[in-house]
């Protein structure tokens, strides 16, 4: 577990940085096509929802496993670099052209591909060093089942595209296979497997039931399995999520350390996790209602662990380089912008649900100002924080 502390076989700093920032970029480009969308009056739904879930989430995502296995599953990948360059290049130039197609068609399918290629590169180099490890605990378990989660629903969605082109027969209810199996499989499943460990280690609470913890992905295989078969069936999926959230809840709500700013995007995530559970057995009525409640609790989390991991980072990193003044880490990014930054994203939150609910088009105008602002405080944010190590390290 302490080998990952070690400045020799955590990843340089640059691999995670380059993640967070290209995945922060991706949020203000998703606030931008947000703000477009409700000037216009319509929405390119396919853009806007992948623009969130891989351009903002699997790039922080990915760019925190290759920090995370090392310290937190004991999974360290040598030579680190050029394997994370490779799936870096993949994943940004396939992403792009996909983004491409989905307005003018033609990138659709050769970006999906490299796409695919970098999503498949990357997780099988992940799963490859984390079987190679004794999973004794719940966190390197969830990885696992989590990054075949991840390859099960993107080759669902690359079989759908291409179905669209007429390569394949079309699959009955393929969409919402891939979006179910990706958003409780993947995101889910990740953002619960992390906290089963860093909820104690960052927030310092008391331990996950380990009995809970461990058989977590297992339960969850086959709460999805059950799901298949029709929303009357999705309620073990939706009791076991409702349970790690509510155990989450208790734990920071229970800790004895003074509440600090990026906890409140921990409450938020948590909230509406538990607001799309209670949505999803009518998702397909309100599935607009649902996406935003999921959408709200990935990102949420998403902003609170960077603003926890930053730091960190650039603290470790230049505490372990001699003749260099290190900062601390709530000067990397000071707690009053991290609590601005929640303010702001809750502003958005707040002000979306008020535009759908009055069905004021000039809400949405409004909420989507609120949302570029906030997503560019956030990108400020990470820049700036990083960009601390580089000034400090070249000194």
């Amino acid at each position: 577990m302490n080998q990952g502390l070690s400045l020799f076989q955590a990843p340089p700093f640059i691999i995670v940085f380059g993640f967070f920032l290209t995945a922060a970029a991706f949020g203000v480009l998703a606030s931008i096509f947000e703000l477009y969308f409700s000037i216009k009056g319509f929405i390119n739904l396919p853009a806007l929802v992948h623009l969130y879930t891989i351009g903002f989430g699997l790039f922080t995502m990915f760019g925190a496993l290759f920090q995370m296995l090392p310290v937190v599953a004991g999974a360290v990948i040598k030579d680190p670099k050029p394997k994370a360059l490779i799936s870096y290049l993949l994943m940004l130039s396939g992403f792009l052209l996909m983004l491409l197609g989905f307005f003018y068609g033609k990138t659709l399918l050769v970006g999906s591909l490299i796409l695919y290629g970098g999503i498949l590169y990357t997780s099988l180099l992940m799963l490859w060093h984390l079987f190679r490890i004794k999973a004794n605990i719940p966190t390197p378990m969830g990885f696992r089942y989590a990054l075949i989660f991840l390859i099960i629903g993107t080759s669902i969605g690359l079989y759908g595209v291409f179905s669209l082109f007429g390569y394949t027969p079309s699959l009955r209810d393929f969409v919402k296979l891939h979006y179910t199996i990706l958003l409780f499989g993947w995101v889910a499943l990740l953002v619960a497997s992390v906290s089963f460990r860093v909820v104690e280690m960052f927030f310092v609470t008391e331990a996950y039931p380990n009995r809970f913890a461990m058989l977590f992905p297992l339960f969850l295989l086959l709460s999805l399995f059950l799901s298949l078969f029709g929303e009357i069936f999705s309620l073990p999926l939706i009791v076991l999520y409702f349970l790690y959230s509510y155990m989450t809840v208790k734990r920071l709500l229970r800790r004895k350390r003074k509440t600090e700013a990026s906890i409140l995007f921990w409450y938020l995530s948590q909230g509406f996790l538990m607001i799309s559970l209670l949505i999803y057995p009518f998702h397909e009525k309100f599935f607009f209602a649902f996406l935003f409640s999921f959408l709200v609790f990935f990102s949420s989390i998403i902003m609170g662990m960077m603003y926890r991991i930053m730091p960190f980072l650039v603290w470790f990193h230049l505490s372990n380089m001699p003749a260099v003044k290190v900062p601390l880490m709530s000067q990397v990014i000071s707690y009053e912008r991290i609590r601005l930054s929640f303010y702001l994203h809750a502003l958005w939150v707040l002000s979306l649900i008020a535009s759908y609910l009055l069905a004021q088009k000039k809400g949405f105008v409004i909420s989507s100002t609120l949302h570029l602002v906030s997503s560019l405080f956030f990108f400020y944010n990470i820049y700036i924080g990083g960009m601390l190590y580089f000034k400090r390290k070249s000194v």
